[in-house]
Protein backbone atom coordinates (compact mmCIF):
# COMPACT_ATOMS: atom_id res chain seq x y z
CA UNK A 1 0.00 0.00 0.00
CA UNK A 2 1.27 3.10 -0.96
CA UNK A 3 0.78 6.20 0.58
CA UNK A 4 0.77 9.62 -1.61
CA UNK A 5 2.24 12.72 -1.21
CA UNK A 6 5.91 14.53 -0.83
CA UNK A 7 5.99 17.93 0.13
CA UNK A 8 5.53 17.88 4.47
CA UNK A 9 5.29 20.69 7.38
CA UNK A 10 4.89 19.61 10.64
CA UNK A 11 6.87 19.45 13.95
CA UNK A 12 9.17 16.57 14.73
CA UNK A 13 7.92 13.93 17.31
CA UNK A 14 10.83 11.05 17.36
CA UNK A 15 14.16 11.77 16.23
CA UNK A 16 16.77 8.19 14.88
CA UNK A 17 20.00 7.68 17.23
CA UNK A 18 22.04 9.15 14.05
CA UNK A 19 19.98 12.52 13.71
CA UNK A 20 21.59 16.00 14.49
CA UNK A 21 20.12 18.43 12.39
CA UNK A 22 16.47 18.07 14.19
CA UNK A 23 14.93 17.08 18.01
CA UNK A 24 11.94 17.07 19.16
CA UNK A 25 9.64 19.75 18.85
CA UNK A 26 11.34 21.39 15.70
CA UNK A 27 9.76 22.59 12.97
CA UNK A 28 10.28 21.21 9.41
CA UNK A 29 9.35 21.22 6.65
CA UNK A 30 10.48 19.80 2.88
CA UNK A 31 10.15 16.84 -0.16
CA UNK A 32 10.29 13.68 1.02
CA UNK A 33 10.87 11.90 -2.01
CA UNK A 34 13.89 13.10 -3.82
CA UNK A 35 13.59 11.20 -6.86
CA UNK A 36 10.13 11.69 -7.86
CA UNK A 37 7.48 9.11 -9.59
CA UNK A 38 10.02 6.97 -10.11
CA UNK A 39 10.74 5.81 -6.56
CA UNK A 40 7.32 5.90 -5.09
CA UNK A 41 7.58 5.52 -1.17
CA UNK A 42 5.44 3.64 0.56
CA UNK A 43 5.08 6.19 3.56
CA UNK A 44 3.75 9.32 2.07
CA UNK A 45 3.06 12.53 3.53
CA UNK A 46 -0.88 12.61 3.21
CA UNK A 47 -0.81 10.98 6.71
CA UNK A 48 -0.89 12.36 10.14
CA UNK A 49 2.61 10.67 10.72
CA UNK A 50 5.36 10.15 8.37
CA UNK A 51 8.66 9.27 8.19
CA UNK A 52 11.45 11.35 6.76
CA UNK A 53 15.24 11.57 5.87
CA UNK A 54 17.03 14.27 8.20
CA UNK A 55 19.06 15.09 4.56
CA UNK A 56 15.43 16.29 2.90
CA UNK A 57 14.25 18.60 5.41
CA UNK A 58 14.92 21.56 6.91
CA UNK A 59 14.04 24.44 9.57
CA UNK A 60 10.43 25.68 9.06
CA UNK A 61 10.96 29.53 8.44
CA UNK A 62 9.28 31.48 11.72
CA UNK A 63 7.21 33.34 9.31
CA UNK A 64 5.42 30.85 7.65
CA UNK A 65 2.69 29.35 8.38
CA UNK A 66 2.48 24.74 7.75
CA UNK A 67 0.44 25.68 5.36
CA UNK A 68 2.74 27.65 3.34
CA UNK A 69 6.08 25.36 4.33
CA UNK A 70 3.99 22.76 3.37
CA UNK A 71 3.44 24.16 -0.52
CA UNK A 72 7.05 25.15 -0.98
CA UNK A 73 9.22 22.27 -1.67
CA UNK A 74 8.09 19.88 -4.38
CA UNK A 75 7.04 23.60 -6.68
CA UNK A 76 9.96 25.13 -5.88
CA UNK A 77 12.55 22.17 -6.92
CA UNK A 78 10.65 21.05 -9.79
CA UNK A 79 10.94 25.05 -11.44
CA UNK A 80 14.70 24.36 -10.36
CA UNK A 81 15.36 21.75 -12.08
CA UNK A 82 13.61 22.56 -15.19
CA UNK A 83 15.59 26.11 -15.12
CA UNK A 84 18.53 24.11 -14.69
CA UNK A 85 18.24 21.65 -17.24
CA UNK A 86 17.44 24.44 -19.84
CA UNK A 87 20.97 25.61 -19.27
CA UNK A 88 20.40 29.44 -19.39
CA UNK A 89 22.79 31.90 -19.23
CA UNK A 90 22.76 35.75 -18.73
CA UNK A 91 21.31 37.51 -21.35
CA UNK A 92 19.12 34.66 -21.96
CA UNK A 93 15.22 34.95 -22.38
CA UNK A 94 12.61 32.31 -21.44
CA UNK A 95 8.80 32.20 -21.79
CA UNK A 96 6.69 30.55 -18.43
CA UNK A 97 3.91 29.41 -19.84
CA UNK A 98 1.16 28.87 -17.04
CA UNK A 99 3.10 31.23 -14.65
CA UNK A 100 -0.02 31.52 -12.28
CA UNK A 101 0.80 27.66 -10.48
CA UNK A 102 3.42 26.85 -8.03
CA UNK A 103 5.53 25.85 -10.35
CA UNK A 104 5.32 28.50 -12.37
CA UNK A 105 5.51 31.39 -10.44
CA UNK A 106 8.89 30.28 -8.66
CA UNK A 107 9.95 29.77 -12.34
CA UNK A 108 9.12 33.53 -12.78
CA UNK A 109 10.88 34.54 -9.35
Amino acid sequence: KIVPGFDVAGIVIKVGSEVVKFKVGDEIYGDINEEGLSNLKILGTLSEYTIAEERLLAHKPKNLSFIEAASIPLAMETAYEGLERAQLSAGKSILVLGGAGGVGSFAIQ
